[in-house]
Formats: structure tokens, sequence, C-alpha cells
């Protein structure tokens, strides 16, 4: 099966930082780490170690962040056939302060940062796809991909965070599953309330819409009727990735033609797992630890 992620390319530097910083002064931390980032890489490399052929559209440059950013993706098996060469591109640069009440502010800089133009991407390409994931950022390429999508009967994944009302609607229109976070959906809908969040926005679009709520969970609706998973209990070290690897595992099981519930226990387990690793990429699990842990298999045995 053959994925394309498009989307915001970033380079973190997360940083673990002491709830009392001396302001003006030097302050030690327990760690600091550089890693690829942003909602469709992140995606892309956790679909790879699933077991899917992918490529991550973007325009990458001849500097020190373009190096880290393709390294980050390629080592966890994403392919650099969609990597476009432009002299002055680079990927933003987010600095991730994680404190230690696990709260997480983040500072980033998007001054070098070149979103892809759809003039550099052959439509025929596209077509060979068996799933195009999309973020809410690079508006114009992602709206293009969901056209092209749309056009040609291919499942789309929609991860939308941010962007302006009319744009989400229209993405929303465009895509097949639309896996939103719950401040996402208020903003579309206007309602406060999670499960009427929902149902507006389902009620505007023909794809199958998820909620996720962070430790309260995902909800859906099928048929009319709620479906809520509830999120995994585990010891949870740091949430970043977290919510990029509950769409990954969504298009995997996508793809392996699971039913809605169990796309939603098979996303929430693998975001729990990432959940309790430092960092975004530090660890994604493959498809045969998911086959041997995920709840989902084992009920079955």
């Amino acid at each position: 099966m053959r994925v394309l992620c498009s989307g915001l390319n970033v380079v973190d530097v997360l940083v673990s930082t002491p709830l009392n910083i001396n302001q003006g002064g030097k302050n030690p931390c327990e760690k600091i780490l550089l890693q690829g980032g942003a909602p469709a890489g992140n995606a892309a490399c956790a679909i790879a170690r699933l077991g899917h052929d992918v490529s991550f559209l973007g325009y990458f440059g001849n500097n020190p962040l373009s190096m880290v950013a393709k390294e980050e993706l390629t080592k966890h098996g994403v392919k650099d056939d969609l990597f476009v060469f432009k002299e002055q591109a680079s990927p933003a640069i987010a600095v991730v302060q994680i404190d230690d009440a696990g709260e997480r502010t983040v500072l980033y800089s998007t001054e070098s940062y070149i979103p892809f133009s759809p003039e550099d991407i052959d439509e025929n390409i596209v077509k060979d796809f068996d799933l195009i994931l999309v973020d809410g950022y690079d508006t114009e390429i992602n709206l293009h991909l969901l056209r092209l999508a749309h056009r040609f009967g291919i499942k789309s994944v929609l991860d939308m965070e941010v962007a302006e009302k009319h744009i989400m609607k229209e993405m929303l229109a465009l895509c097949t599953d639309a896996i939103l976070p719950l401040e996402a959906a208020k903003s579309i809908s206007g309602k406060e309330n999670t499960i009427e969040a929902l149902k507006d926005v389902s009620e505007i679009t023909k794809a199958q819409v998820v909620i996720t709520d962070g430790a309260n969970g995902a909800y859906a609706l099928q048929n009319g009727e709620l479906v809520h998973q509830p999120a995994f209990k585990v010891k949870v070290v740091d949430t970043t990735g977290c919510g990029d690897s509950f769409h990954a595992a969504y298009a995997s099981a996508l793809l392996q033609e699971f039913s809605l519930t169990d796309r939603m226990l098979y996303a929430s387990y693998y975001a729990s797992q990432v959940a309790q690793h430092y960092g975004g990429r530090t660890y994604l699990p493959n498809k045969s630890f998911m086959e041997e842990n995920c709840p989902l298999f084992i009920k079955d045995k």
C-alpha cells in the first residue's frame, strides 16, 4: 500500500525544562533532543514503521535543518522520491519546552520555510497512491492533493489543527476521513460541548469524522450512534507526536480495511505507546509489535 504524506516540515528541539528557571543564568536540563517533527512528517514515519510504502512531499535546501529533516524521515523508512531540492528552502524549527509537570510550551519560526507548490507535483504521480494524508497548515498544496484524491477515488486522511474556517470546511468536504482535535471541532462548529461539536462537524461533510481529546479519548459517530474510544492508561512521559501517531495508525488501519471501532482502538493504542517516550519519534511501534500487543488482536486469539 502506497501512502503520500504532505504538510508542514519541521525540526524540533525538545528541552526538558525545570519548573524553576534561573532567568538570565545557566540552567542544567535533563534532556535536550533534536528530532524531526510536525503532523505530516511524524505520521509519515509512523506509517512507514507500520509497513507501508510512504513518500513525504516537501522542499529541502542546502542547510543543516534540511539535512536533519531528511535523515529523520529516511531513517524511519520514508522514501525520498518526492523530496524536492530548492536552494533557499529550509524546514521550520520549533523549540518544545516540556516542564516537570508535563506542560508543553512551543516556540517556533518559519522564517525560511517554503510551502510546497502544486506546480511541482505531477498529478499522474498522485494516481499511484492508495492513501493521502495531509495537514491543515500547507493549505494550497494540501487542498490540491485532496481534490486529486477526491477525483481519483483515493482514500484521504485529514489531520487538521488550525486553518481559516472556509478552508477547514473545504478540506472536510474533500477528504474521506477527518481526524480533528477537539479545539478544531469547536472552532468549526461554534459548539463547546464535545458531542454537539462532533454532530455539527459530521453534518457538513460526508467524511468519517473522529474527534480526539487527549486523555478523554476519541469520539465518532457511526450510523448516528456515538462511538467512544477511551485513552489507554499509561505512564505519560511526553505527549509530543501523540496526535500525529494516532492519525498514522488510523490511516494504516483504514488501508487494512478495519472497522471504525477497530481503527479507533488501533490508533489509540499506538498513540499510548508513543506517549511513554520523550519525543514524538523516539519510539514508533512496528506492525509486528502491534499484532503481538494491541488488544485488538489479543482479544481475537
